[in-house]
C-alpha cells in the first residue's frame, strides 16, 4: 500500500487531467492535432496512436506509477480497494460518465486456471464497485477467457502482446450483448492488446459499442 505523501505528490502519483486524447484518454500536449467544433467550448484532441482501437472511448484514473501502481499490485493479491482508490475510480467514472455511457458493465475475465490460483478476479471487484455506485448492471459471465497468457509480460513488445491475446476471449451468450453498449473494466491499460482482443470479441458477437475504464495506463504521450 502507499503512504499519504505518495498519493498527494503529483510527481509520484500522476492523476490524468486535461488535456487528454478524446478517444483513448492518454495525456497529450497541445502540439497534438486538434479538431475544433465551433459549437464546442473544448477542442477535441487525438493522439493518433489509438485510431485503430475498436473501442469508442477509454479512460484511466492515472499513469501506472506511484500509489496507483502500488494499489494495483496490492489488489492482485488482496481483494481489497483502499478508500483513496475507491474515490479516484468513482470520480473518474462519473466525470466521464457521458463518454462512458453503457447498458452494462463487463469485467475483463481471468483464465479459469489463473483465477483459481489467485482466488478472485480483481477486475470483477472494480466492476462491482462501479456497478454498486452507478446502479448499472454487471455481467461477469458473458465474456470468457479461453486462452491462458503469460503471467509476466513486462518485457514483451506490442507485437508479442498482440499475438499472446489473439483469440483469447469468447462470448458465452451473444444474445446478452447484442445491440448493447458495454463498459469494460480492468486494472491496467498497458499496450491495449488485451482490451482490443476483448472489445473485438464483444463487437463480433453483436455489441453496439464498447467503452473502457481502467485504474491506470502504462506510459503517456
Amino acid at each position: 500500500m502507499a503512504c499519504s505523501r505518495c498519493w498527494e505528490d503529483p510527481e509520484i502519483t500522476r492523476i490524468l487531467t486535461a488535456p487528454i486524447c478524446t478517444k483513448c484518454g492518454a495525456a497529450i500536449s497541445s502540439s497534438y492535432r486538434t479538431n475544433s467544433d465551433k459549437n464546442s467550448l473544448t477542442p477535441n484532441r487525438f493522439c493518433g496512436a489509438c485510431s485503430k482501437a475498436p473501442y469508442v472511448t477509454a479512460r484511466s484514473c492515472g499513469v501506472y506509477s506511484g500509489a496507483l501502481e502500488a494499489s494495483i499490485l496490492y489488489l492482485k493479491v488482496n481483494p481489497h480497494i483502499c478508500p483513496r482508490l475507491r474515490r479516484i475510480l468513482l470520480r473518474t467514472f462519473f466525470e466521464h460518465h457521458a463518454s462512458l455511457k453503457c447498458d452494462k458493465i463487463i469485467p475483463i475475465p481471468l483464465h479459469k486456471v489463473r483465477e483459481r490460483q489467485r482466488g478472485f478476479n480483481q477486475a470483477a471487484i472494480l466492476a462491482r464497485l462501479v456497478s454498486k455506485e452507478s446502479g448499472l448492471p454487471i455481467d461477469d459471465q458473458v465474456l470468457r477467457r479461453i486462452k491462458a497468457t503469460e503471467r509476466h509480460r513486462a518485457g514483451m513488445d506490442a507485437q508479442d502482446r498482440n499475438r499472446s491475446v489473439q483469440r483469447a476471449f469468447d462470448v458465452v451468450r451473444p444474445d446478452s450483448v447484442e445491440g448493447r453498449s458495454l463498459l469494460l473494466l480492468d486494472d491496467v491499460y498497458t499496450t491495449g492488446s488485451t482490451i482490443t482482443a476483448a472489445c473485438s470479441s464483444l463487437l463480433n458477437a453483436g455489441a453496439k459499442s464498447v467503452n473502457v475504464l481502467t485504474i491506470a495506463r502504462v506510459g503517456y504521450h
